[in-house]
């Protein structure tokens, strides 16, 4: 039986063995991913904004396996993101889709039109079954839950931006327990740290003004493209380097100037509503609350641990609600 290992940074290295996880691994569907960066534009502006879709989704599915789940779970996991544009959420500021999900409207279509459906068939799998999310609890839940999705980004984004270190993840990872379907976290104090970890990613790289800056520009020059006809929307389903090398191609004097600006060294602060500002940009607002497994056997959330996080927590999401003016230094 062909076997295959599987390396990754933050959880180890593993065996695979099944066959239908190695052909969609192997697929051009889930290669693609690994011209997709997580973090939209900010690779452009920071370092260490450099995850891949593909790393995050292998690591979603390597998190399931190590925590029991099913092979249709771990398929799932593979395959959440795979709908994701050139840029990953760009194209949601770009659509004005606020919560996020534009790769989840097109998830299906964006399958059906690949090698995917052939590979899962010729292996006795139920594609419509894989794809109804709401069957895989470890791999995703409503905020403020746990899930697979929402700890591997956590970690392996805060790791990669140079926030944490390896053992700090695998320490975590090691506290990780599955009661009832649903993920939990052994230990009060694991479950601060995450939540505390957690509002560190949103404040300081989601809602970074750097960050919301790149991610809004690249949109305006993606925007001005389409309205143009110099694009058309399925050309967004690419690699990043590809839709770019398009931009630049384009001979147009507003896109270049877009462009121009998304390069290290760029500088950006964030300024009230009553100055002028060059962009207004809106993320996603985004929490954690984590049950808590107890040493008695209990289970609590980690909000009723610890009475700062709540009020933490709430304004972060009423910034992120409110939005932010950014303004270019000089």
């Amino acid at each position: 039986m062909a076997e295959e290992l599987v390396r990754d940074p933050l959880l180890g290295e593993q065996r695979l063995s099944e066959p239908v996880l190695l052909a969609v691994l192997g697929s051009a569907a889930l290669q693609r991913l690994k011209g997709v960066h997580q973090a939209g534009a900010s690779y452009l502006v920071r370092e260490g904004r450099d995850t891949t879709r593909y790393e995050h989704s292998v690591g979603v599915m390597l998190l399931i396996r190590l925590l029991g789940g099913s092979l249709e779970e771990q398929l799932a996991g593979l395959l959440h993101d795979v709908s994701h544009t050139a840029f990953s959420h760009v194209a949601d500021y770009l659509f004005a889709c606020y919560d996020e999900d534009y790769h989840e409207q097109h998830l299906r279509q964006v399958i059906e039109r690949s090698d995917l459906p052939a590979l899962l068939h010729s292996s006795g799998l139920d594609l419509k079954r894989i794809l109804a999310f709401e069957r895989w609890p470890l791999l995703e839940q409503p905020a403020p839950e746990l899930c697979a999705d929402r700890v591997d980004y956590t970690l392996r984004d805060l790791w990669h931006a140079g926030y944490l270190t390896q053992v700090d993840v695998k320490r975590f990872l090691q506290t990780l327990r599955v009661r009832e379907g649903r993920m939990v976290v052994a230990g009060r104090e694991a479950a601060i740290w995450f939540v505390r970890q957690y509002v560190r990613l949103v404040t300081e790289l989601f809602m970074h003004p750097l960050e919301m800056f790149a991610d809004y520009q690249l949109a305006r020059a993606l925007r001005l493209a389409l309205n143009e006809g110099l694009l058309r929307e399925e050309d967004l389903f690419t690699e990043d380097a590809d839709l770019l090398a398009r931009l630049r191609q384009m001979a147009h004097p507003e896109i270049a100037r877009c462009l121009s600006l998304l390069r290290p060294g760029l500088e950006v602060m964030e300024v009230s509503a009553d100055q002028p500002f060059d962009v207004y940009a809106r993320v996603k607002p985004r929490m954690v609350d984590p049950l808590v497994l107890l040493e008695d056997g209990s289970l609590a959330r980690c909000s009723a641990l610890d009475g700062e996080l709540a009020a933490l927590q709430q304004a972060v999401l009423h910034k992120a609600q409110r939005g932010s003016y950014l303004r270019l230094r000089g």
